[in-house]
Parts: C-alpha cells; sequence; structure tokens
C-alpha cells in the first residue's frame, strides 16, 4: 500500500491555493445530524460552499430520513465540495447514494474497503447504491483509496476560502501489521480522519477510528489512534472533537484524547449498542466538564454501561431531536449547542 501521491493536487486542483483570511462576520457552520445510531455530519463555509462527512443513519428506511434532514440543510441541487464517507458501515453511507444522486457533488473520497473483501458476504445495499450513483454521476471525482491501493498522508489539505481541510489519515485497508483480526475493527480502523480549521478554532471529524479493543487496560492504543499519536500528532489539537464511533469503547484512548485535548465533545449515538460509553466520557472528562459533552441521543436509557449523563428513566431515544450544531465565527469565538433547545 502506498501513499497517495499529490493527493491535495486531486482535491483543491490547484497546487498554490492559498489560505485566505475571513472576512467580518463570516460563520462556518457544522451540523452533526441527529439520526439515531449512525453519524452524518454538514459543514456550511462561507459563500454557500458545502462540505459532508458521513451520510449515514437508520439503514432500515433506506436514508431518507437522513436526506430529509440533509435537504433542510442544504438546498437540492446545490454544489457539494466534497463528500467524505470515513468507511463503508451502512450507518455511515446509508444515504450517500442519494446525496450523489440529488447534488452537484464535485468530489468522492472513501476508502472503498467493504465487508464483502473480508468474507463471502455481499455487499451491503448501501454500498451498491453508491455504485450506482457514481455510474450515474460521471462528473463526480471519485478518490476510492482501495481501488488505489493508498493511504492518506497525514497532513495532505486543500482550503476553500478562509477555511482549511486537513487529513490525518484514511487507508484503502487495514496495515497487516495492526494485525487485526476482528471484522467490525477491520472495517472500522480504515476511517478516515480530517480536521476543519476556521479563524483559529478548529472540528475533528473521526468516523470510526479504532484505539483499543473494548477490553483494553485504559493505556492501550492501537491502530487507527496510534497511527494518528505516531505520525500526526501536531493536527490532533482541536477547539472540537467528533467522538470515534459514536463513544463505544474501542475508540478514544488515552494517549489519543491527551493530545486532541478538546474544549468541546459531540457524540453522535442512538438507542443502540449503549453508546456513548461511561468508559469512553471519563477519559474526555479529564479535559471537559459534562455542559461542554453534546450528545444526539439525549435522554436515552438504554442502562448498562451507557453513559448515565442526560438519561431519562424507561426512555427510548427518538430521532431528529438532539441535532447539534458547531459555528466557529470570524471573531475566533465558537459556540456548540442543541439546536432543539
Amino acid at each position: 500500500m502506498k501513499y497517495l501521491v499529490f493527493f491535495f493536487l486531486l482535491l483543491s486542483g490547484r497546487a498554490d491555493a492559498q489560505l485566505l483570511p475571513p472576512n467580518a462576520n463570516e460563520t462556518v457552520e457544522v451540523r452533526v445530524l441527529d439520526v439515531g445510531a449512525g453519524l452524518c455530519n454538514l459543514i456550511k463555509m462561507p459563500g454557500g460552499k458545502y462540505i459532508v462527512y458521513d451520510a449515514g443513519g437508520d439503514y432500515n428506511t433506506n436514508g431518507e430520513r437522513t436526506m430529509a434532514q440533509i435537504r433542510n440543510f442544504i438546498p437540492v441541487g446545490s454544489e457539494i465540495e466534497m463528500l467524505v464517507l470515513s468507511h463503508t458501515d451502512a450507518d455511515h453511507i446509508v444515504a450517500a447514494g442519494q446525496v450523489l444522486r440529488e447534488y452537484k457533488v464535485k468530489k468522492l473520497l472513501w476508502g472503498g474497503y467493504e465487508r464483502s473483501m473480508i468474507d463471502a458476504e455481499q455487499p451491503t445495499a448501501a454500498y451498491q447504491r453508491i455504485i450506482a450513483a457514481l455510474q450515474a454521476t460521471p462528473g463526480t471525482v471519485n478518490v476510492n483509496l482501495n481501488q488505489r491501493d493508498s493511504v492518506i498522508t497525514p497532513g495532505d489539505h486543500f482550503s476553500v476560502g478562509a477555511t482549511t481541510i486537513t487529513f490525518l489519515c484514511g487507508f484503502g485497508r487495514p496495515p497487516a501489521e495492526w494485525g487485526l483480526t476482528d471484522k467490525a475493527e477491520k472495517l472500522n480502523a480504515v476511517s478516515i480522519v480530517m480536521r476543519l480549521d476556521f479563524a483559529g478554532n478548529s472540528v475533528l471529524f473521526c468516523g470510526d477510528a479504532v484505539g483499543r479493543h473494548r477490553d483494553d487496560p485504559e493505556d492501550a492504543l492501537i491502530a487507527t489512534e496510534k497511527f494518528m499519536v505516531e505520525r500526526a500528532a501536531q493536527y490532533l489539537p482541536s477547539t472540537v472533537i467528533i467522538a470515534p464511533h459514536h463513544g463505544a469503547k474501542n475508540g478514544s484512548s488515552a494517549a489519543f484524547v491527551k493530545l486532541v485535548k478538546p474544549r468541546a465533545v459531540i457524540f453522535s449515538a442512538g438507542h443502540r449498542f449503549h453508546h456513548p460509553e461511561s468508559s469512553t466520557a471519563l477519559r474526555y472528562l479529564q479535559y471537559v466538564s459534562t455542559s461542554s459533552i453534546f450528545r444526539t441521543d439525549r435522554g436515552d436509557d438504554e442502562g448498562g454501561t451507557e453513559w448515565d449523563y442526560l438519561r431519562v428513566p424507561a426512555t427510548k431515544d427518538g430521532y431528529n431531536d438532539d441535532n447539534v450544531d458547531v459555528l466557529l465565527k470570524s471573531d475566533h469565538s465558537y459556540r456548540v449547542f442543541y439546536l432543539d433547545n
């Protein structure tokens, strides 16, 4: 597997693109949609420029509920600078095919590593919809790391006006030296991780990055997060982190969180898998207060190991009622809040 040469050229189209200073009163908005047990992040930059990071959600509805929320944020037919799919689990890509069909997506960046590449299982319906949509939209530049046998070079970046997107990692398949044997860990560990910077603040998008096995000791560090700690440490410090793997036990290792040292944390979770986990939240609580941690499943009560902050007994989390917005402002301030307060 090789590093993708001139990756940022493919993304930006220009080697000499300069980062512009923000104009007064400009704002970058990041919306973490409440899509249940999944992830979909929408980014709106000055001048009506958009990026979508993951387009997941409830795969039982083929992504239609996620699409309804996307349409409310991005007018149908708009141009999207880039659609980034962290990895190919359905809860991260279920609506991606529709995004490709309903919008003018300039570039698709994804790992392309799919469960059928591990065993004889058929590709998911969500994956097949992406392939069909790409065939129907030949104007979209398809950067599939698996097809290119490539790894993203930490620090590859491009700019849109005063906004910079920096990629920390992303893999066409999990490196053999990681020694992963669990199918889910293999699929999650290839996640594309990126950081958005604007006017002195930043948001870290982590997909389902893997940093530990579920039952590892607290000082464990493996796979995706180990790669970033060792090779991309300078890009990890971030104002806001959208936590790896919905707050699962196998992400947000202590070494990784220590380097990120966020001022706000967002868990994109739903009524499934006991996310976010109490042990994961505790690692972040060394750096932030509970009031600076946001979750898209407020009130959820799965019991067991799920973090009990904001839990309401005997309550099953709903859908599209705990969306979280991040505003990065040109005056170097930022704000994180629930849209539904």
